[in-house]
C-alpha cells in the first residue's frame, strides 16, 4: 500500500531524529502534504497508529497541513515538518 511506504519512510526519519536527540517518547509530528499528492491526512494516521505500537511514536500528537502551492519542489511529497520528542 502506498500510504504505508510513505508512513515507513517518515518513522525512519523519526527515528532518526529520536536517537540524535537521545529521546524515549515522541510527542507530537508536524507533516505537510504537497498540493498535489493524493493521500489525506486520515489516511496517514491510520497507517501510523498501525506501524507504531510499541514504539516511540505510539502516542505522538499528529498535526497535518495541506500546501496549496502546485507548483512547489515537493507538490507531490509528503514532508515532515517537525518532531516534538520527549527526553
Amino acid at each position: 500500500m502506498h500510504e504505508a511506504r510513505l508512513v515507513r519512510d517518515l518513522l525512519a526519519k523519526i527515528e532518526e531524529i529520536t536517537e540524535e536527540e537521545h529521546a524515549d517518547h515522541v510527542e507530537g509530528v508536524k507533516i505537510e502534504i504537497g498540493a498535489m499528492s493524493h493521500v489525506t491526512p486520515e489516511s496517514l494516521e491510520g497507517h501510523f497508529e498501525l506501524l507504531t505500537h510499541h514504539s516511540p511514536c505510539e502516542h505522538a500528537h499528529l498535526e497535518f497541513t495541506k500546501s496549496t502551492d502546485v507548483a512547489a519542489p515537493h507538490a507531490y511529497d509528503i514532508r515532515l515538518v517537525s518532531v516534538t520528542v520527549e527526553e
